[in-house]
C-alpha cells in the first residue's frame, strides 16, 4: 500500500489539471472576406503557411505555422504577420506594418514572461516598401524608434497568449465547446483581453463565394458563434481589440457543411453594425500519404 499512495497521487494529480487547449489545422489555405457597403469597400485576406523562414530566427527553431493577413480600406493597408505554435495557436512573434497617411511597422516576439515590443518607422520618413525586409536583412530602409517589454499580466497563469487573428484557427473548438474561450489571453499591442464565447444557434444566409476552383451559390445553414473580448482592467491603452477592421460583440457564422466562416458581424468605424462576407476560399492541400512500408521477401 504504501509504495501505491504516490502513484495514485499522480494520477489524482493528472486528472486534475487544466486541460491544455489544443486545435487542429482548419480545412481552408486561405479567406478572402469583402464589404461593399462601408464608406470604402473593405476587404480581408488571410493566408495559412507552412514550411516558411520564422521572423526571428535567432528566437528558437520551435515548429509553427503562419497566419499572415491583409486589410484593406480605401487607401489604408494593413499587413500583419503571425508565427504562431501548432499544438495550442500560441503567438511566437508578430509584426504589423500600417500603410496610410503615415508608415509605422510593429513587431512583438512573445517570451516567456514577457513580450517585446519594438516600433520602427521609414529612416528618411519616406515609403519603405517592404516591413519584412527591416526583419530580415538589416534595417531594410527602417529606423528603431522604441523598444518596450511588456510583462505578462497575473491573468496569462495558465492560459495560452494569442493575437486576434488566430481565432480564425480556433473557431471549431469554440463552436464546439464555448467555454474554452477561458482558456485564452487575447493580446492586441499594450493590452490584454478575456474571451467570452456563446453559442448564437443556427442561421440561414445567402451565400455567394469562390471555394477553389468553383463556386458555391444560395442558402447555406451556419452554426452561429458570439465572441466578447473584455478588457483587463489595468490595461494601459483604450479599447483596441479588432479582427478584421470590426471590433464590439461579434459573430462568426460558420458554414455547417465545409466549416468555413461565412460571414463575420460586429462594429465598423463611421457606420455601426456592420459585416464581412466570404468571397473567396481556398482548401489546404491534403496531407501527403506515407509511402507503403518496403516487405521483406
Amino acid at each position: 500500500m504504501p509504495r501505491l499512495l504516490p502513484a495514485l497521487l499522480c494520477l489524482l494529480a493528472a486528472f486534475m489539471a487544466p486541460a491544455v487547449p489544443a486545435f487542429e489545422l482548419p480545412p481552408w489555405q486561405q479567406l478572402v472576406f469583402e464589404q461593399r457597403n462601408f464608406w470604402a469597400t473593405a476587404r480581408g485576406e488571410l493566408n495559412l503557411k507552412k514550411g516558411v523562414a520564422p521572423l526571428f530566427p535567432e528566437s528558437g527553431t520551435e515548429p509553427f505555422v503562419r497566419l499572415e493577413i491583409q486589410n484593406t480600406v480605401g487607401s489604408s493597408i494593413e499587413s500583419i504577420v503571425v508565427d504562431l505554435a501548432p499544438a495550442d495557436a500560441a503567438s511566437l512573434a508578430r509584426w504589423r506594418l500600417s500603410r496610410g497617411r503615415d508608415q509605422r511597422l510593429k513587431t512583438h516576439r512573445y517570451l516567456g514572461d514577457s513580450i517585446l515590443r519594438e516600433r520602427r518607422e521609414p529612416a528618411d520618413g519616406s515609403a519603405a516598401s517592404d516591413g519584412r525586409t527591416a526583419l530580415s536583412a538589416g534595417d531594410g530602409g527602417w529606423v528603431s524608434s522604441g523598444v518596450t517589454r511588456i510583462d505578462l499580466p497575473a491573468a496569462a497563469e495558465g492560459r495560452t497568449i494569442i493575437t486576434p487573428h488566430a481565432l480564425f484557427l480556433l473557431l471549431p473548438g469554440l463552436l464546439d465547446d464555448p467555454g474554452r474561450a477561458g482558456d485564452y489571453l487575447v493580446h492586441t499591442d499594450l493590452n490584454f483581453y478575456r474571451l467570452v464565447a456563446s453559442p448564437g444557434g443556427n442561421e440561414t444566409i445567402e451565400a455567394d463565394f469562390r471555394l477553389d476552383e468553383g463556386r458555391v451559390e444560395g442558402r447555406r445553414g451556419t452554426r452561429v458563434l458570439k465572441l466578447r473580448a473584455e478588457p483587463l482592467a489595468g490595461n494601459p491603452e483604450g479599447q483596441d481589440f479588432e479582427l478584421m477592421g470590426l471590433s464590439g460583440d461579434m459573430e462568426f457564422l460558420v458554414d455547417g457543411t465545409t466549416g468555413l466562416p461565412l460571414r463575420i458581424r460586429g462594429e465598423a468605424p463611421r457606420i455601426g453594425g456592420a459585416e464581412l462576407n466570404l468571397v473567396e476560399a481556398h482548401s489546404r492541400p491534403a496531407p501527403a500519404k506515407a509511402a507503403p512500408a518496403a516487405t521483406t521477401p
